[in-house]
Parts: C-alpha cells; structure tokens; sequence
C-alpha cells in the first residue's frame, strides 16, 4: 500500500549497497545456519534421550502423535502462514512510511495473535479427545494408547501460545536483519525436553509426561529469548488493539488464501498421521525419526538461505527493483543446492550407518534401524524439491501473492493423500514417505508452472550448467559410501569404535572429495562462499 501524500519514499539502494546484498544474505544464512546446526544437534540429542528411554513403542508414539497436534496449529496460526503474511508488509510498512509506523502495526499484530491463539489453546484443551481421534483415528483401537495421547496433547497445547509469539517476533527481528535469537530458540526448547526426560519423567506416574512439561517450559524460555533482540530495535512488548487496523485488515485478507495453503499442508499431516495410526506399533516413531533427519539437513541448510533470502525479497519487491530480486534469486538458488545435493546424496548412501550411529541402542532394536534406514532414504530423496518449493514460496509471499502456494498445496494434498493410502497398504511407513516425497514433486512442479505464468519481468535465475555439476558431483559421491557402507556390519551401532571411525571417515572423504570437484572446476558459488568465511567479500556477477 503506498504511504500518505505526504510521505517520500526511501531512494532506491546505491550500486554499492546493491553489491552488498548477497554477502548480507550469506552472512545472515551463516548465523541461522549455525544457530540451526545447534539446534538440531541438540534435537538428535533430544530424540537420543527419547528413544533410549522410552524406546519406539506405545507410549512413545503417544507423545509424538500428541505433540503433533499443537505444532500444527502452530504453523497454521504463527509460524506459517502469519510470518510469511506479516514480514512483507511490515517491510512495505517500514520502507514507504517509517520504523514507527512499522512497529504500531507489529504491536497491533501481536495482539492478534494473542487473542486468536489464546482462543485456539482453549478449545484445543477442551475437545482433546475429538483432536486426538482427527489426527491417529487408529489410537482409538487402543484405548490406554488413546487416553494417553489426549492427555498429552491437552498437557502441551499452550505451548502453542508462547510458540506464536516466537514466530511473531521472528517476523519482525528477520525483517530488522536480526537472525540470530530466533535461530536459536530451538535450542531450549530441545533442552528443557531433555531436562523433562532426565529431571522429571522417572518421578511421573507416567514417566512421558515429563516431555510434556519439558515442551512447556522450553516454550516460556524461547519467548524468553526473544525479548532483549526485541527491546534493541524499540519494539514495544505490550500489545496493542488490532481490529480497527486498516493494514490489519490487509493482513488478513493476505492470511486467508495462505492460511488455507498452510491449512493443506497441515492436512496432508493428518492425513498421514492417520494412516499411520493403522499401522503397528513403532511405525510412528520411524516415520517421526526419519522425517527429523530429514529436516536436520533441510534446516540447517536450505531454510537457513530461504530465511535469510526473504526479507531481501520482500524489501526489494517493495521497491519493485526486479533486478536485485533476480540477482537474490540466482543466489539463494544456487548457494542452496550446493549444500543440498551432497546432503541429500550422504542421507541416502550412509542411511543405515546415520541410523545405527545415532539410534542402535536402548529399546531401539536392530529392526528398527533398518526400518528407520529405508524410510529415510525415502524421505531424503524429496530434499531438493523442498528446498526448491522454500525458495518459490517466499518469492511468492514477498510478491504478497498467497493464491499461488495454494493451488500448489492443494495439488500436493490430493497427491500425497491418495498416494499414501495406496502406498501405505504395500511398504507401511516406507509408503507414507513416498507419498509425502512424491507430493511435494509435484508441489515444484506446479509453482514453476504458476511462476512461469505470471510473465514477471526476470530472467532465468538458476543455472542448468552448474545445478548439474552439483548434481553429477554428488550422485557419485553418494553411490561410493554406499558402497563401502554395505561392506560393514552396523548391527553394534555406536558401541562397535569400527563403527565410529569407519562412518567418520567416509562422512569427511565425501565432503572433501565433493567440494574439491567444486573447487577444481571453479564454482563460483562455492568461491562466494569461501570469500565470506575468509571475510573477503566479492559478489557474484
């Protein structure tokens, strides 16, 4: 919306500041990425404890069945579909008007997001059981399974509450290119669950109860967190009265269409929750494990350069500089495949290896690593499309444009439903990730359509050349640790040291290997890179 007749609008960004954009990028990408990386260490640590304790049985899939429910509305309420909405306008706000005008609207969304999440914590709480029999109908087959998860999920729902303000906060401190105290927020959440699991759990009536009580004090802690960053860019903590707001309104009427796209997404959980439901005990956990990994590597990597990336987006869209959204593009692009094609290439080449290491031991049985090993190749071969859809998605919501992630979401929907309650009929949980994996294929593959469709003045932002030889580089790579992989026993997990040192060795070897190929054929996205972390900036032509 543009400002009032009175205002003026910022000048367009010089050359040298335009030549900083990527660097910035890099930077920012850099602090999530290692706040990320914490992060998700400390979450492998978390589901460490978990299985070790708990192993993959009943009450195990109770917790996670129940700690579902929450995250999503999670992403449905804050998280998905309200900071991509917000962030956007918030910048338009801030770059066409001022940083106070910018920060009354931040405040008058906080209390939308109070009211509307306070009211959801409620009901949530009061309808538990009709939640619990919506997302794992098969729980009700098991009726102290299904007790339990109702009483679980009624014990976390106000995490969802203090998870909002987070993704609020977010909003405004990635927009203020500040990244590092929402990046790490994820990390006490992870250790108060483990402080539940060691610290309360084995004085409960139900020991699993203590994650419930870990998720809530994790999520006052990361709330916490967020409140200094806050304080240093003048906003204001207390919320203000939002439904006279006129960019309120605005804001709403973006949420509509995304929150239905988020709203598909979340479905698509649901739905596979639920078939899952069906199937035997510890088929959950599988699922649950392999998807972790999965987004270990998508976190700390892929969505480190799409956070970053989407305010310079927003940004530049606001100042309709079409030039620098191509050149983000081009970066974000490229930078994030460089990472993703190797990660996804040792996922599935070391899978059995990655899941022995890291789960062989406790209740975890040797059948419930190869489980876990197949559904995470399965799950790691879709990591470059949802890599791809990241970045799609946020060009789409800096154009302020929520019609086109929804039509691709519910493509995806209808896709991955129909093909995980056909696939999860032959292959159980192996199916299900197929599907999921399958969906968001074809989620791509729509967004390019839809993108192409819009005829937006860029040109083409991604390289065939230099994809592939990302691509070429890591499939060879990947198709040699497997290879040496297959000639050792993991069946002793982290107890065997052979174990340790051989996985340790091919998990350096391929990273060397690969990125020398990189630096031999002189990639200059990875020479960027190099540049940042050496502090010589030079930006990509």
């Amino acid at each position: 919306m543009p400002g009032p007749p009175n205002s003026t609008p910022k000048k367009n960004p010089t050359p040298k500041d335009q030549k900083s954009v990527s660097m910035s990028i890099l930077k920012n990408a850099g602090v999530v990425t290692i706040f990320t990386l914490l992060s998700r260490i400390m979450g492998a640590v978390r589901d460490l404890f978990i299985a070790n304790i708990f192993g993959a049985g009943l009450v195990t899939d109770a917790f996670i069945q129940a700690f579902t429910i929450p995250n999503v509305f999670r992403r449905l309420t804050a998280e998905g579909s309200m900071t991509l909405a917000f962030l956007p306008i918030y910048s338009e706000i801030r770059e066409q008007r001022s940083a106070e005008e910018a920060r009354r609207f931040a405040s008058r969304v906080l209390g939308l997001v109070l009211f509307s999440t306070g009211l959801i914590c409620a009901l949530g709480m009061i309808f538990s059981p009709q939640l619990v029999l919506l997302f794992a109908t098969g729980f009700a087959e098991d009726v102290e399974k299904f007790q339990l998860t109702t009483d679980l999920n009624r014990l976390m729902f106000p995490y969802l509450m203090l998870v909002s303000v987070v993704a609020w906060s977010m909003g405004i401190l990635n927009a203020e290119k500040r990244f590092a105290a929402p990046a790490a927020a994820p990390i006490f959440l992870n250790l108060a669950i483990i402080g539940g699991a060691i610290g309360l759990a084995p004085w409960l009536e139900r020991p699993i109860e203590g994650l419930g009580w870990g998720v809530l004090l994790g999520g006052l802690l990361q709330v916490l967190l967020q409140i200094p960053s806050l304080l240093r860019v003048e906003q204001s903590l207390l919320p203000k009265v939002f439904w006279l707001d006129p960019e309120v309104k605005r804001l709403l009427k973006l949420l509509g269409p995304s929150l239905f796209g988020v709203a598909v997404y979340q479905i698509n959980i649901i739905i596979l929750r639920n078939l899952a439901s069906f199937l035997p005990d510890g088929q959950v956990t599988y699922y649950y494990n392999a998807s972790r990994l999965t987004e270990f590597v998508l976190g700390v990597f892929a969505f480190a350069i799409a956070t970053a990336s989407f305010p310079e987006l927003s940004l530049q869209k606001a100042r309709t500089d079409w030039l620098e959204v191509e050149k983000t593009l081009k970066l974000s692009f490229h930078t994030t495949f460089l990472i993703v094609f190797p990660a996804t290439a040792g996922l599935i080449g070391m899978a059995e290896p990655i899941v022995s290491i890291l789960f062989r031991h406790g209740a975890f049985t040797w059948l419930d690593v190869q489980a876990t090993a197949i559904t995470l190749m399965i799950f790691a071969s879709s990591i470059p499309a949802v890599a791809a859809v990241r970045l799609l998605v946020a060009l789409f919501y800096a154009m302020q444009d929520t019609q086109g992630p929804v039509k691709a979401s519910l493509f995806s929907m209808i896709l991955t439903g129909g093909l995980g309650w056909w696939l999860s009929g032959i292959w159980e949980v192996a199916g299900l990730a197929l599907a999921l994996s399958l969906g968001t294929c074809g989620q791509f593959l729509v967004l390019c359509w839809l993108l192409q469709r819009k005829q937006l003045p860029l040109k083409k932002f991604w390289s065939l050349k230099i994809l592939s030889r990302y691509f070429f580089s890591a499939f060879f790579i990947g198709i040699g640790v497997w290879s040496i992989s297959q000639q050792n026993d993991w069946e002793l997990g982290p107890a065997s040291t052979m174990n340790w040192l051989l996985f340790s060795t091919m998990l350096l070897c391929a990273g060397l290997v690969y990125f020398s190929i990189l630096k031999i054929t002189g990639d200059p996205y990875l020479t960027d890179v190099l540049n940042r972390l050496s502090k010589r900036p030079q930006t990509l032509k």
